[in-house]
């Protein structure tokens, strides 16, 4: 028996007589001791094995260290928990029991129906029914789990298994309470995340309020978590700080009053702002209803309602189109692209080799583990193998085949393979494995690592020129998979007398960071990580290897492509290829709206004219007064023409002269003609057509002016020029017109029409 002590931090041990003085319970396992925060530990059942299961009964003074024998239940047991609650009770439950059955006794799980009860007051055994809570069940039965006492002497069980052989195992996870002021059982329905299910664990109440249940074993896994059940909430927890009171997910009567009072508050708010603000919101209301409520002259309003209804359906398709795919760039999943790109030389990995069982002797035997590196040009790199201290750390290995000695092969930067001959340090490296050769049952463990990334440089604090960029907690996280022995990359067995060949690659892997950038799919923003990968073939052992041989294996390592690799992580969906889609969707869209309702012309001003305020606004319509001059005209497609001009009130034209009726058609028709040139039409084939009629010679075939226009000649000399066919084309439609409006003009003068 050993003691701690938490003042002094120490362990101590029984003293050697008192198995000469004192009764001592057998050699055993499974049982249970529980002390009952006096001076008294009571020591109840256990077993040897399957079959050598007690039933005995014992209370040891801490005081003295001497053992008192009990009475016994009857019942042999282990596997069981023994609770003791405030009135000196001291509650057995479950476990596995012995029972008699036909032919014999055979061992079962303890029924939880009842429990078996010690009085530490009147030293007495009584068996006490439970029941199960009203719509509930019993808890699983079940041997090797956690019981411990809140305050109000309830007693938690948690985990265990079924008792049977290990094959045949099958552990538990869930929690259940017993009420031992009825006797009840409840099973609670745990919320979050349980742990794992497990046999033999650690478990306590925290604060009083919380189970905490750590470490436990599950066939051939051992836990080394730690996990806190909320006994208030019946939930396990994922996070825990000393003052929580609420750690549940429940929301509290204050937090519901507050919203619906900040609901209140806002509601009322924004009223105010509409009654306020009603003239703007108004405008506002009539400015969108003047945008999108746009009849062609003589359309119907059905028309119209059917354009606008079915422009909103195809802006609402196209909305969700554009969430799906913001959703889909921002939950895309990462794929790694590799490039390759030929190179003359590579670098070389770093490579420990593990002599797993293989004797030590003194120094200078040839027994000894050690290893020889060569190249295949003759070059020795053996200066590159260092030797391991062990008493820093040494890695384990479930063979656990006897000591373990490892070598490091670590090479300069200067150290390459090379795919041509000639001066250079060969293409392969070849290693000579030395050690005992009588330790046939002996392995050597063989692991590759890329400079940058090996824990053995940070571990063993080896000093060079090659910084090693792991951090701290990935090299704790490898010291730990190395003492379960549960790495599985890069990583090989090498049988004594054996041919082993390894082919490697170096790579440098980029990851993506997690930055929103990259969503972005332009210019990705990542992390640079060497990483190494390996191709190993072993030959069988050889039973002749020994007489040709001083060495006890032989690997051959090369890379396996004379280039450098990247692997390259991207995304798969990004916003910027999101362009495109939406692109098209809404060009498809625009094109359906034309298709069912016609084309319709759009405004030549964008968004920046539309809606500029201010000074902003006042210039553009300054720029518009000052270059289109409206003062005695109407503005064209806006203001109708005056009723004034129509055939039937020649009679009202008053103080109005012909002359002055024709100035306002021609300053309405320029008006026109340059809001037309500014906004709608290119003028670049009217200018060729200038530049057309500028060409012809002079004197070549001029004709009178027309005589309604004096200015302008007529279009039968640019018809026999050589000068292009808009010349010609246009030329002859004014001849033409010319020669009408001369024939016309006295007796349709007052019929013109704009």
């Amino acid at each position: 028996m050993y003691s701690y002590d938490f003042g002094t931090g120490a362990w101590a041990a029984a003293p050697t007589n008192v198995n000469a003085t004192t009764a001592v319970p057998y050699n055993r396992q499974l049982f249970s001791a529980t002390y009952d925060n006096s001076s008294t530990v009571y020591i109840y059942g256990g077993a040897l094995n399957n079959t050598a299961i007690f039933s005995d009964f014992y209370a040891l003074n801490t005081q003295t260290l001497a053992f008192t024998p009990l009475p016994t239940p009857g019942v042999s047991r282990y596997g069981h928990t023994a609770s003791l609650l405030s009135d000196g009770k001291l509650v057995v439950i479950g476990g596995v029991v012995l029972q008699q059955v036909e032919g014999g006794v055979a061992s079962a799980l303890a029924s939880m129906e009842e429990v078996y009860i010690f009085d530490t007051t009147s030293n007495q055994w009584s068996v006490q029914a439970t029941q199960a809570s009203s719509g509930g069940s019993f808890p699983s039965t079940r041997s090797a789990h956690n019981a411990v006492v809140t305050k109000d002497d309830k007693i938690i069980i948690f985990g265990g298994d079924n008792g049977a052989s290990q094959r045949d195992r099958m552990y538990l996870n869930a929690v259940a309470i017993l009420d031992t002021k009825t006797w009840t059982w409840e099973v609670p329905t745990a919320g979050g995340i349980p742990p794992s299910r497990r046999s033999y664990a650690a478990a306590g109440m925290l604060d009083g309020e919380h189970l905490t249940v750590a470490f436990g074993a599950a066939l051939n896994t051992q836990y080394n978590d730690i996990n806190v059940y909320s006994l208030s909430d019946s939930e396990w927890l994922q996070s825990f700080t000393d003052d929580d009171s609420d750690s549940g997910s429940g929301v509290s009567a204050g937090l519901i009053a507050g919203v619906t009072i900040a609901g209140v508050v806002l509601l009322a708010i924004i009223l105010f702002l509409l009654w306020r603000f009603q003239s703007y919101v108004r405008w506002l209301a009539a400015r969108i209803h003047h945008d999108i409520w746009k009849p062609r002259a003589g359309e119907p309003v059905w028309a119209e309602t059917t354009r606008i209804i079915s422009q909103i359906f195809l802006l609402f398709l196209f909305i969700c189109f554009l969430v799906f795919i913001i959703r889909q760039a921002v939950n895309s999943p990462n794929v790694t692209q590799r490039i390759e790109e030929s190179a003359a030389e590579v670098d070389v990995p770093d490579v420990r080799f593990c002599f797993d069982g293989y004797p030590t002797y003194a120094a200078g035997d040839a027994r000894n583990p050690g290893v020889v590196c060569q190249t295949d040009t003759g070059y020795s790199c053996s200066d590159y193998i260092q030797p391991l201290n062990m008493s820093i750390f040494t890695p384990t290995f479930a063979s656990n085949l006897g000591a373990v000695n490892c070598f490091l092969f670590r090479g300069d930067s200067n150290l390459k393979m090379t795919s041509t001959s000639g001066q250079n340090n060969g293409s392969r490296l070849l290693f000579s494995l030395f050690g005992d050769q009588t330790a046939s049952y002996a392995r050597v463990h063989v692991s590759v690592y890329p400079k940058e990334m090996d824990p053995n440089v940070k571990v063993y604090n080896i000093n060079d020129d090659i910084p090693v960029i792991m951090s701290d907690f990935d090299v704790l996280t490898w010291q730990n998979n190395e003492r379960n022995d549960i790495q599985t990359t890069n990583i090989f067995d090498v049988e004594p007398y054996t041919y082993s060949a390894m082919s490697y690659n170096l790579i440098d892997h980029r990851y993506l960071q997690a930055v929103g950038w990259n969503y972005v799919g332009f210019a990705p923003i990542t992390n640079s990580t060497p990483e190494v990968e390996t191709n190993f073939r072993a030959e069988a052992p050889n039973p002749n290897y020994t007489l040709t041989h001083a060495d006890v294996g032989f690997i051959a390592m090369y890379p396996d492509a004379f280039a450098e690799f990247t692997d390259r992580e991207v995304k798969m969906y990004t916003l910027l290829n999101a362009l495109g889609f939406v692109g098209g969707i809404f060009g498809l869209l625009i094109g359906v709206q034309a298709w069912l309702f016609g084309f319709r012309p759009r405004s030549p001003w964008g968004v920046v004219h539309r809606w500029s305020v201010g000074d902003m606004k006042r210039s553009l319509l300054r720029g518009l007064q000052s270059n289109f001059k409206t003062t005695d005209s109407s503005v064209p497609l806006v203001h109708p023409l005056h009723p004034r001009f129509s055939m039937n009130n020649l009679a009202d034209l008053g103080y109005e002269s012909e002359g002055q009726r024709i100035s306002r058609v021609e300053e309405r028709m320029q008006v026109l003609e340059l809001l037309f040139k500014a906004y709608y039409v290119d003028d670049e084939i009217f200018r060729s057509l200038d530049n057309a009629s500028k060409s012809v010679p002079a004197g070549q075939g001029e004709q009178p002016a027309n005589p309604l226009f004096p200015s302008e000649k007529g279009g039968s000399d640019m018809a026999r020029s050589n000068t292009g066919g808009f010349s010609h084309m246009f030329n002859n439609r004014q001849s033409v017109a010319s020669v009408s409006s001369d024939t016309h003009s006295q007796q349709n003068l007052n019929d013109h029409r704009v």
